[in-house]
């Protein structure tokens, strides 16, 4: 129901309730914590999603008119990219915010209606959730479950509130490589050193006896310094298909904080491969608290890692460029409109549309006019954004409106390409590197693909030689920008 004003003010009442989702709870907390916990960073990414969802901020700004940018990674590796603007906020007592979806895009826009009230130590809190019409509230429930991921929502935030740590954990991510390979990664020492931890941990110690009964000894080092040692025993591997093996957290004295029995399964699907994640931990100390609320988005940002890894070793391709400006500039280049149609595309195109939507899920489309008068268009889908680092995207030919089409010059190239790019910087210069893999392609398409390398190589070589060209003439102007990490 919903009072609205009238000019003569006479209060009209409107039966809202079919374009409603209603949610209510009782917190064992003041609703000062509470509130705290829906509009503090610090905390909304310890509980925010359904289960097994992790969640990335990458803006928040609690007043009225203020933006509330966030990314939700699902389970199966799927981003969900959620821009939020504040209505009212009335703290502690209330909190509205309208939900915006891009022009053509599936998700929804509706507003939600927070409220806190006080019962003693407790909070009664009630969500709602309003949609413009009957059907669309149906479609988002039907579509992404809103009403089971509202409750689920609600349950860890009712969780990390009392103070509970996860026991469970499961996470499913599609790998475009096949299975023997992204099982080689769990199990060859030196290219699970490579990938295993959050981001910007490193390795210096992984032992690994892969075998059942076979011991593992990893030590993890923090970007702060700080090790943190793992120790375990493998119980059961099946080449190519299981693994199952227990580890255990230990503190900066060498005690044990807690246990972990991990199940990996490898599933074959069309040349990719569906990893299947079961954590469940158990004999936990205290002091295991802040580890394990961060296990959901440590595992992710592993996988994450695991994906640049096979994605290098099954590139098709592989291209590396050394550009003497920082990886600042690179980056920016790479991932700007007004500076890519300064220097994307073969030698000769000129630049029509260029437009950009620098997200995962996003797409960057173009098209150009080859000498001879020709307009082609291409687009690249974004998956992976860590900002200055990496950039992975599945890129293909399209039409104006983006539906992909064929190669315009050969009926068996690849539908769609992925393509995965990583920079590094040592003494103000940077290495990009580029690896190209087909996706969903037919043995026709992959062969077709791998006998064009050295035509591949040539035109990438014209496209960089303009970008080396774009970069110096930024360099000279002192466009040197940084470019904080995100995800």
């Amino acid at each position: 129901m919903a009072a609205v004003k009238t000019s003569s003010n006479t209060t009209v009442i409107s039966d809202t309730t079919d374009r409603e989702i209603l949610f209510t709870r009782i917190f064992d907390a003041p609703r000062e914590m509470v509130f705290e916990a829906w509009t503090n960073p610090r905390h909304l990414t310890n509980w925010w999603g359904p289960r097994g969802f992790s969640t990335t901020i990458h803006e928040m700004d609690v007043r009225p008119g203020g933006v509330w940018r966030l990314v939700m990674r699902g389970p199966d590796g799927r981003d969900y990219d959620n821009r939020l603007v504040f209505v009212e906020v009335v703290k502690p007592e209330r909190l509205v915010y309208k939900h915006e979806a891009e022009p053509g895009s599936e998700y929804a826009t509706y507003e939600t209606t927070v409220t806190f009230a006080a019962a003693g130590n407790r909070t009664n809190l009630t969500m709602r959730m309003l949609f413009s019409s009957a059907e669309e509230r149906e479609r988002i429930v039907s579509t992404y479950k809103a009403i089971e991921g509202g409750n689920q929502t609600l349950d860890r935030l009712k969780d990390y509130l009392a103070g509970k740590t996860p026991t469970e954990l499961e996470l499913t991510r599609i790998f475009d490589a096949p299975r023997e390979l992204v099982f080689k990664a769990w199990t060859d020492s030196a290219r699970l050193k490579q990938w295993w931890g959050p981001r910007n941990f490193t390795n210096p110690v992984c032992e690994i006896d892969v075998r059942p009964g076979g011991a593992i000894r990893i030590d993890m080092r923090a970007p702060d310094g700080v090790v943190y040692p793992m120790t375990g025993v493998f119980q059961e591997v099946v080449e190519p298909e299981r693994i199952v093996f227990l580890s255990g957290a230990l503190n900066k004295n060498g005690e044990p904080m807690f246990d972990v029995s991990n199940r990996i399964t490898f599933t074959e699907e069309g040349g990719k491969t569906r990893l299947t994640l079961r954590a469940t931990v158990s004999n936990i100390t205290p002091e295991a608290a802040p580890h394990l609320a961060g296990m959901n988005q440590g595992w992710n940002q592993s996988l994450d890692r695991l994906e640049a890894e096979v994605i290098e070793k099954a590139a098709v391709l592989t291209i590396t460029r050394v550009f003497d400006a920082p990886k600042g500039l690179v980056w920016k280049a790479f991932t700007e409109a007004e500076r890519l149609k300064h220097w994307w595309g073969p030698k000769g195109f000129t630049m029509l549309v260029c437009e950009v939507d620098l997200r995962p899920g996003g797409v960057f489309l173009y098209s150009m006019k080859a000498p001879d008068g020709n307009v082609m268009w291409g687009k690249w889908v974004y998956r992976t954004i860590v900002a200055a680092e990496r950039m992975v995207t599945v890129v293909s030919f399209c039409d104006e409106k983006g539906n992909i089409l064929r190669h315009p010059m050969s009926a068996t190239w690849p539908l769609e390409v992925l393509n995965a790019m990583t920079l590094a910087e040592r003494e103000g210069k940077t290495t990009m590197t580029l690896y190209a893999i087909p996706v969903n392609a037919t043995a026709e398409e992959c062969a077709t693909f791998a006998g064009g390398q050295d035509s591949m190589k040539k035109g990438y070589a014209a496209t960089l030689d303009q970008l080396d060209a774009y970069l110096a003439h930024l360099a000279h102007l002192g466009q040197t920008p940084r470019v904080e990490n995100q995800s």
